[in-house]
C-alpha cells in the first residue's frame, strides 16, 4: 500500500465558478418569470449547492492546513457575505407588506421573515404544505428555504471537518458517508414524502457533499481523477474539454427535461448536480469554463446572491398586486430585480464583505447581527399580529379576510339520521366545500330522515387507478368504493375538481412511482374514465342512488383576494368583467362532458351546481355584497350553510319516504 497522500491549500479565485453562478441564477429567474419556457429552471438552485459545497469545503480545508482556521473567522465571514443583502430583502418585504398585504398575509410574512432571519425557511415552509396552503406563487419570501439549506451547512460541516483536522487526507470518507446517506434518503423518500425530500437538508446534503468531495479531490498531492499522471496526463485538457462539455450537456438537458411533477429531487438532481461537479472539475482552461469565464458570466455571477434574494418577491408581490403578470411586466420586474441587485452588491455588500482592517470587519459583524435581530424580531411581532399592516382598519380588508377563512370542509364525518339508511358524500375538496350544510350547524340539526356520511381527502378525486405522490389517494379512492358499496348506503353523491385534475403534474398509473405524469385527455388514457365509469356502474347495479356532481365555477374572477386592488392609498374593489356561464361552461366541458355521457350510460343522476350559482354569469359576490367563494372554485362555508339547497333532497324527510 502506498502512503496516504496528503492535502494541501489551494484555494484561489475562479472566474468560471462566478459564472457558473450566473448560469445557476439566471436558470431560476427564468423559471420563475416564465415556467413554461425553462420547465428546469429551478434546478439552478442545486448547481449552488453544489458550488457552495465546493467554495465552503475548500475554504475550511485551505485554513485547516495552514492552521489558521477559527470558528470566529469562518462565520465573521460567512456573517458579512449572507447578512447585509438579505436583511435589505427581508425589510423591503417587510414595508411592501404593510402597504399591501391583508392582516393574514402579512401575519404568514411575518413568520417568513423571522424563519428567514433564523435561516429555518425550509422547516417553517414544509410544516405549512397543505392543500389549502397559500399559492407558492403569493409568498414573497419562499425562496429562502435553498439559503436555509446552505445555513444549516455551514453550522454543521465546519465542526465535523474540524474534529478530524488531524486527519484531514481521511476526510473523504465523511463525505462520501454523508453523501451516500443522504442520497439513499433522498431516493427513497421522494415518491413517500415528497414535501420533506423537497426541503429538509438531510435529503439535500449529498448535493453539497458533491462539491465538498471535487473541493477535497483538488487538494489532494497525489494522483486522482482530478489530477492525473502518466499516460492519462498526456491527454488532461482533452479529457478536461469533455468533462466541461458533458457537464453542461447535463445542465442543458436537466433545464429542458426535468419539470415539478417528476419527483424531484430524487435521481434526476445527479443530472444538474454531476454535470455542475464535471464543470468544475474541468478547471478555467476547458471550454465552456473559458465561456463563464466571460466578463458578463462573471458579472451576474458575482450579483447572483442579491439577484437570487431579490427577483422572487418582485415576482411575487407583483402577482398579489395584478389578476395575472403580463409577459411585459414579468420582464420589467426582472429588469429591476437586476438593478436592485448591482446596488445592493455595490453600496451593501461590497461594504460589508471587504473591509480591510480588524476593527471594521468586527463593527460590520456586530451591525449585521444587531439588524438581523431587529428584523427577525419584527417578523415574529407581526406573526403575532403585534404589527399589522395598514389595510388592518380596512372594512374591504375585513371582509376579503373574513371571505378567504370562511371555510369548514369536513374531512370525513358521521350525522346520525332518523334512519340507517346513509347518503355517503364521497370526493376531494370540492366534497368538502359541502359539509356545513350538514355538519356544524347546517340541515344536520333538523333531524335528516337519513344519516350523512362524508369520505373525503383533498387533492384527491374518487377516480381509481392513479395515484399522486405523497397523497396515498389510491387508497382513499379504494376505502372510498368499498363503503361505497357497503348494504347501508343508498345515495352515492360524488364531487371533485374534475377540471383541477388535468392541472395536477404528478399524475400517475396508481401501479408505478416513476414515469412521466398522466395526460388524462390522450386517447390511450381512457382507461382512466373506464375505470371510474365501471365502479359507479357497480354502484348502480346495487341499487344504489348515485350523483354526479358537475364542475363547480372556477376562475380568477371568483377569488376574493382578486377581487381588490392594493395600492399605497389603501384598498378598494377591483372592476373585472364577471365570468359568464358560456365561457366558464367551455373551460370545464373537456371534463363535464364525459361525466355527462357517463351518467347517461348508466343511470346516474347529474348535479349541476351551476344552475343554483349563476344566471348568465357566476357572480363573485351576492346580492348584499359579500363574497361568494374562498378562492378561484371552493365556495364559502356560510354561503354553502345558509343557502346551497341542491343536496337537500338527498337527507330531508320527503327524500327518505320515496
Amino acid at each position: 500500500m502506498g502512503a496516504t497522500p496528503e492535502l494541501k491549500a489551494s484555494h484561489g479565485y475562479r472566474p468560471d465558478v462566478d459564472g457558473l453562478r450566473a448560469v445557476a441564477v439566471i436558470s431560476v429567474v427564468a423559471y420563475h418569470g416564465f415556467p413554461t419556457l425553462l420547465p428546469g429552471g429551478f434546478v439552478g438552485v442545486d448547481i449552488f449547492f453544489v458550488i457552495s459545497g465546493f467554495l465552503i469545503t475548500g475554504i475550511i480545508l485551505d485554513d485547516l492546513v495552514r492552521g489558521t482556521f477559527t470558528f470566529a473567522d469562518f462565520y465573521s465571514r460567512r456573517v458579512r457575505r449572507i447578512f447585509p443583502a438579505l436583511i435589505v430583502v427581508l425589510f423591503a418585504s417587510f414595508v411592501a407588506g404593510l402597504i399591501f398585504l391583508l392582516p393574514d398575509e402579512f401575519a404568514q410574512l411575518g413568520r417568513h421573515i423571522a424563519s428567514g432571519a433564523l435561516f429555518v425557511s425550509n422547516v417553517t415552509l414544509y410544516r405549512e404544505v397543505g392543500y389549502f396552503d397559500t399559492s407558492a406563487e403569493l409568498k414573497p419570501l419562499l425562496h429562502l428555504w435553498s439559503l436555509a439549506v446552505e445555513e444549516q451547512y455551514y453550522a454543521v460541516w465546519p465542526v465535523l471537518l474540524v474534529l478530524l483536522r488531524g486527519r484531514l487526507s481521511r476526510s473523504w470518507l465523511l463525505v462520501v458517508a454523508i453523501g451516500l446517506t443522504s442520497f439513499a434518503l433522498n431516493v427513497a423518500y421522494v415518491q413517500k414524502q415528497p414535501s420533506a425530500v423537497f426541503y429538509l437538508p438531510l435529503t439535500r446534503f449529498w448535493e453539497l457533499m458533491i462539491g465538498g468531495a471535487l473541493a477535497y479531490g483538488l487538494r489532494r498531492t497525489g494522483p486522482s481523477l482530478l489530477r492525473p499522471s502518466g499516460f492519462i496526463a498526456r491527454y488532461e485538457q482533452g479529457l478536461r474539454n469533455a468533462a466541461s462539455v458533458a457537464g453542461a450537456a447535463m445542465l442543458v438537458i436537466a433545464f429542458v427535461v426535468i419539470d415539478v411533477g417528476k419527483g424531484f429531487p430524487g435521481m434526476l438532481a445527479l443530472l444538474p448536480t454531476v454535470g455542475a461537479a464535471l464543470i468544475v472539475s474541468a478547471g478555467p482552461k476547458a471550454w465552456v469554463n473559458r465561456f463563464l469565464s466571460l466578463g458578463v458570466m462573471v458579472w451576474i455571477g458575482v450579483i447572483s446572491y442579491p439577484l437570487y434574494l431579490w427577483h422572487w418577491p418582485m415576482l411575487a408581490f407583483g402577482r398579489i398586486l395584478t389578476v395575472r403578470l403580463s409577459p411585459p411586466t414579468t420582464l420589467a420586474l426582472i429588469a429591476l430585480s437586476v438593478v436592485l441587485a448591482w446596488l445592493t452588491y455595490r453600496f451593501v455588500e461590497v461594504r460589508f464583505r471587504f473591509q480591510r482592517k480588524a476593527e471594521g470587519r468586527t463593527r460590520a459583524v456586530r451591525t449585521a447581527v444587531v439588524a438581523m435581530v431587529l428584523m427577525g424580531s419584527s417578523g415574529i411581532l407581526s406573526s403575532k399580529t403585534l404589527i399589522v399592516p395598514t389595510s388592518a382598519m380596512s372594512p374591504l380588508a375585513q371582509e376579503t379576510e373574513l371571505a378567504v377563512s370562511d371555510w369548514q370542509g369536513t374531512v370525513n364525518a358521521h350525522v346520525a339520521g332518523a334512519s340507517p339508511r346513509t347518503v355517503l358524500f364521497f370526493g376531494d375538496s370540492h366534497m368538502q366545500q359541502y359539509a356545513p350544510r350538514f355538519v356544524g350547524g347546517g340541515l344536520a340539526e333538523k333531524n335528516p330522515a337519513k344519516t350523512i356520511e362524508f369520505f373525503t381527502l383533498g387533492g384527491c378525486a374518487p377516480v381509481p387507478g392513479i395515484e399522486r405522490r405523497g397523497m396515498s389517494c389510491a387508497d382513499f379512492v379504494r376505502r372510498g368504493f368499498e363503503r361505497a358499496a357497503a348494504d347501508d348506503i343508498d345515495t352515492v353523491v360524488i364531487a371533485a375538481s374534475w377540471y383541477g385534475l388535468l392541472s395536477r403534474t404528478d399524475v400517475r398509473p396508481s401501479d408505478r412511482s416513476g414515469g412521466p405524469p398522466l395526460d388524462l385527455l390522450a386517447p390511450e388514457n381512457q382507461w382512466i374514465f373506464d375505470g371510474f365509469e365501471a365502479e359507479v356502474r357497480k354502484l348502480v347495479a346495487r341499487g344504489k342512488h348515485v350523483a354526479i356532481v358537475l364542475s363547480t365555477p372556477r376562475g380568477d374572477t371568483l377569488n376574493p383576494r382578486r377581487l381588490i386592488d392594493r395600492t399605497v392609498a389603501g384598498i378598494r374593489r377591483r372592476e373585472i368583467a364577471p365570468l359568464t356561464v358560456a365561457r366558464f361552461k367551455a373551460t370545464v366541458s373537456v371534463m363535464d362532458d364525459r361525466l355527462v355521457a357517463i351518467a347517461g350510460r348508466i343511470g346516474a343522476q347529474l348535479i349541476d351546481p351551476s344552475r343554483l350559482l349563476c344566471t348568465t354569469t357566476c357572480p363573485a359576490v351576492d346580492a348584499r355584497g359579500n363574497f361568494i367563494y374562498v378562492d378561484e372554485s371552493h365556495l364559502r362555508a356560510s354561503f354553502v350553510r345558509d343557502r346551497f339547497t341542491m343536496f337537500d333532497s338527498f337527507v330531508m324527510a320527503e327524500a327518505a319516504a320515496r
